[in-house]
């Protein structure tokens, strides 16, 4: 199993109007997730009264669509991926326990601790952790590191391609700009070799 816990940074230093507001952006975007992936989501996706995301999947699908979801609304945050049995004590993610969600804090917790270096993203695998959990993980950490590397106008116009299907003129008009600034735009991303990726 896959526990995946994000932990979104300097969310606690905002004031209290800001606060809510990134408080129902956040619960929408884990509706939409459990919604488009819920036979990929062993639990339902929850929001933590520390600000933490907390995930628990069988796929990297919902981890990455979340990735490009929170980078395209401005959020900066920090992961941990952990592997391991899990004890489903009830539906949501929190409710639920275990070596990997142990696994994945533990995670978490050694980049937090890391003074001279800026990384995003850790993980810890369990002795068990099949192959196609390590891909599950791997494979969403190079996405996501991909993802840093955009500028906000292209991680937008590349999610309303990659997730939503949009065609360059509807980007356009969703982003409001001209169909050959969009296109320029993914034309230097690596957008449409992401989305050969995400088919398989």
């Amino acid at each position: 199993m896959i526990a995946v816990i994000i932990d979104i940074v300097a969310s606690r230093d905002v004031d209290t109007r800001r606060r809510m507001k990134l408080d129902k952006i956040l619960r929408e975007t884990l509706s939409i997730v459990y919604e488009r992936f819920r036979e990929n989501c062993v639990a339902v996706p929850t929001l933590t009264q520390g600000d933490s995301v907390e995930l628990l999947v069988t796929s990297w699908q919902p981890i990455v669509f979340l990735f490009h979801r929170l980078l395209v609304d401005g959020f900066e945050f920090r992961v941990g991926f952990g592997t391991g049995d899990i004890i489903i004590q009830k539906e949501h993610a929190d409710e639920c326990d275990g070596p990997a969600f142990w696994n994945a804090r533990e995670a978490l917790n050694e980049i937090k601790s890391m003074k001279y270096m800026d990384r995003s993203a850790g993980f810890k695998f369990d002795e068990k952790t099949t192959d196609r959990e390590t891909n599950v993980v791997v494979h969403s950490i190079l996405i996501y590191t991909t993802l840093l590397g955009l500028s906000t106008a292209q991680m937008q116009h590349c999610f309303y391609y990659i997730w939503e299907k949009k065609r360059v003129s509807e980007i356009a008009d969703i982003t409001g700009t001209s169909k050959g600034n969009v296109s320029k735009s993914l034309s230097k991303t690596p957008c449409y070799l992401l989305e050969k990726v995400m088919s398989f």
